[in-house]
């Protein structure tokens, strides 16, 4: 059931989270918990989110880091050299150079498009992190209204027993009743008195849940829970329309799209950087006769086979398999959403 329940309100939070995420909640939240800010502040005091979006922090400060145009800084260089004939100096030489690394391949596009792809992966991770925040904060909003009410049902059950229990024992001290029907009532006496207990520790531990969700200290906050439990807008409508569809825009196969698209401009990226990059140079000397020289050099390094040279070729094995286990992750997911929401629906 609690299953279910879950993936009930994670198919209703495809529209809650939107309308309410968005929303401004009070600064800070207030220790009276409603549906109106609920999700806002739950969303706010979650720390899941918050480590998601420093995620997406570090990935965007990766995409700084793979987008100079050049691989490298040019390197200048000097040096001199005093000629000298029987201890007298007769010239003096200089050489200056300036070289640059140019890739030639389209590295740099190949590597920014690999963290554009984790970005992609990382909002969807995001997103799928708010809703499960949404999720956990809605549950634990109902459990606590829920655990509320079968807290004073038990306490209504509980006066009803004491009564019976001591009208009984009243008329079996008068001989009006039997010494047994008085022990029978008092022994269910006994039975509501512990479902009344267990309530109490159910709705503790259900305050203390959404007090911790909600950005409270359960120890020391004492909150309390507004609402009715009325269930949440559209819900089952959501669910069938669900069902109607692939799921492609679901964030959970959203992140793995993302991945298997990363996955693969990874594997690209790696065979453009086969590719040798150039160095381009040029120079000037004077040398020993005062003659000025200009030139200009080109520099290539020279590709080895495997095993003896560098040739990716592990790197882009693992990230095309990676890719492919991905799509199997992402078809695995599919089959499982579809399952949750069928069985919510039928719960």
């Amino acid at each position: 059931m609690r299953k279910a329940s879950s993936a009930a309100a994670l198919v209703a939070s495809g529209l809650l989270v939107v309308s309410l995420a968005r929303a401004e909640a009070p600064s800070p939240c207030p220790p009276v918990v409603e549906r109106s800010t609920l999700v806002p502040c739950a969303l706010r005091a979650s720390l899941a989110v918050v480590g998601e979006e420093r995620g997406r922090e570090v990935l965007q400060g990766r995409l700084a880091s793979v987008s100079p145009w050049l691989p490298s800084n040019p390197v200048a260089s000097f040096s001199a050299a005093q000629r000298s004939a029987d201890g007298t100096p007769a010239a003096f030489n200089w050489y200056a150079a300036l070289a640059q690394e140019v890739e030639i391949a389209g590295q740099r596009g190949a590597r920014r498009t690999v963290v554009e792809r984790e970005l992609e992966a990382q909002g969807a991770r995001l997103l799928l992190q708010r809703r499960e925040v949404a999720v956990a904060a809605w549950q634990a909003y109902f459990d606590a209204l829920a655990a509320g009410e079968e807290l004073r049902l038990a306490q209504r059950l509980e006066g009803v027993g004491e009564r019976v229990a001591t009208v009984t024992r009243a008329m079996a001290d008068r001989g009006l009743a039997s010494g047994i029907d008085a022990d029978v009532a008092e022994a269910s006496l006994v039975g509501v008195q512990q479902v009344r207990f267990a309530a109490e520790r159910r709705k503790a531990s259900a305050y203390a849940t959404l007090a911790t969700l909600y950005g409270l200290d359960p120890l020391t906050t004492r909150t309390a829970v507004e609402g009715e439990l009325t269930e949440l807008p559209a819900v089952e409508e959501q669910a069938r329309q669900a069902l109607g569809h692939d799921g492609s825009a679901r964030p959970e196969l959203r992140v793995l799209e993302g991945e298997r698209k990363a996955a693969e401009a990874r594997a690209d990226a790696f065979g453009r950087a086969r590719v040798p990059n150039i160095t381009v140079s040029v120079l000037a000397q004077n040398d020993g006769f005062n003659e000025r020289v200009l030139g200009a050099g080109l520099a290539v390094p020279i590709p080895l086979p495997y095993p003896v040279g560098r040739t990716y070729a592990g790197e882009i094995a693992e990230a095309k398999a990676t890719a492919r286990r991905t799509q199997t992750d992402a078809e695995r997911v599919r089959r499982g959403l579809r399952l949750d929401i069928a069985v919510a629906l039928q719960a």
